[in-house]
């Protein structure tokens, strides 16, 4: 318990100092939500000890340490002490995130932070606040969105808790975002778009594996990724569609109102194909047919934070194939790439 207190007390140091690192009342709000998390995580191990842990919650915890010790032992992925532990939110979701975008242009609005530079979102871990900043900028004039946030990865600067907010999901789920959180980590881009490509890729590619590897190719987990990634890939086709569609409105030489109206349309062409060819062609159209609601907004933010996960994930692929798919060599090459002046171009040029 000394030691657990003295580690305890030495991140409550690490908030402070970004505290001081960061202007403003918002680095009080993050600190104070972060050593929350710190001081009230435990060992897995302890709740796994736990004779009143549901058996569901038993298996996916069981499942965390199975999916942790093989990202680092096979896959090469950092030891920073993260995902040892267990925070139990108090509600839903750890916190919430707030970003924001042009009207008729897709250009992000920036916050800067120390250390990781400017990122194109914010995130909060009381929903009130969060609410308040989307309000904010809506009323500015931005296109705002504001989401929950599952998980997220202090990029092994501390040892991140696994949440009980991820044991919602399904056990390929809680793999893929583990792996990808340990990849921010490991590997640290500061092109946020590239940077969360990147662990995406890892994260599906990971999970896959080691549930290929644990269960063989009859895995229902592998089965479950391969009909939620060809759902996904439909989407994601549409959602490029849309915003190469939105682009060629903003690029015009026409009035702003003409502008607005053109997206309002190109919005409802979205929708429209969405409800008559995208949903039909999905086995499990459930989880997209939000979008057809006309009370949901879509707009630029939305757009850019939906595809800065789903960038150009056909590079990374094939790159991944040229290292002869052996995820642990594609891993050290992307880690070369990070420190290349131009990741991207030299991800183009290794992948050829």
């Amino acid at each position: 318990m000394i030691a657990a207190r003295g580690r305890r007390s030495s991140l409550t140091l690490l908030a402070l100092a970004l505290v001081l690192a960061t202007p403003g009342c918002y680095a009080l709000h993050a600190a104070n939500g972060q050593i929350g998390i710190w001081w009230n995580q435990i060992p897995i191990d302890e709740a796994l000890a736990d004779p009143d842990l549901p058996e569901a919650q038993r298996e996916k915890l069981a499942l965390v340490v199975d999916v942790r010790r093989y990202a680092i032992e096979e896959l090469g992925l950092s030891e920073t002490g993260s995902y040892k532990s267990y925070y139990e939110t108090p509600g839903d979701f750890v916190a919430w995130n707030v970003s924001a975008s042009a009207p008729l242009a897709f250009q992000p609005y920036t916050w800067d932070f120390p250390f990781v530079g400017s990122l194109p979102y914010i995130g909060y871990f009381r929903e009130p606040l969060a609410v308040e900043e989307a309000a904010d900028l809506a009323g500015r004039g931005y296109d705002a969105l504001m989401l929950p946030v599952p998980a997220y990865s202090t990029l092994g600067w501390f040892e991140d808790p696994f949440l009980s907010s991820m044991l919602r999901y399904h056990h390929e789920t809680i793999a893929d975002i583990l792996i990808h959180e340990m990849t921010h980590a490991t590997v640290f881009v500061a092109d946020v778009e590239f940077n969360e490509t990147l662990a995406t890729f890892v994260g599906r590619e990971g999970a896959r594996r080691y549930f290929l590897e644990r269960d063989g190719p009859a895995s229902v987990h592998l089965r479950r990724m391969e009909l939620e990634g060809h759902d996904e890939e439909l989407f994601d086709g549409a959602l490029r569609e849309l915003k190469q569609a939105l682009w060629r409105v903003y690029e015009a030489a026409a009035p702003e109102e003409a502008k607005r109206a053109g997206k309002a349309a190109r919005i409802a062409a979205f929708r429209a194909r969405m409800r008559d060819e995208v949903l039909p062609a999905m086995h499990d159209p459930r989880g997209y047919a939000y979008v057809l609601d006309p009370d949901y907004e879509i707009n630029n933010a939305w757009l850019l934070a939906r595809l800065r996960y789903h960038g150009d994930l056909p590079a990374f692929t094939a790159l991944h194939e040229h290292l002869g798919s052996d995820l642990r060599q594609t891993i050290v090459a992307l880690g070369e790439v990070a420190q290349a002046a131009d990741p991207r171009a030299e991800l183009r040029l290794r992948a050829r």
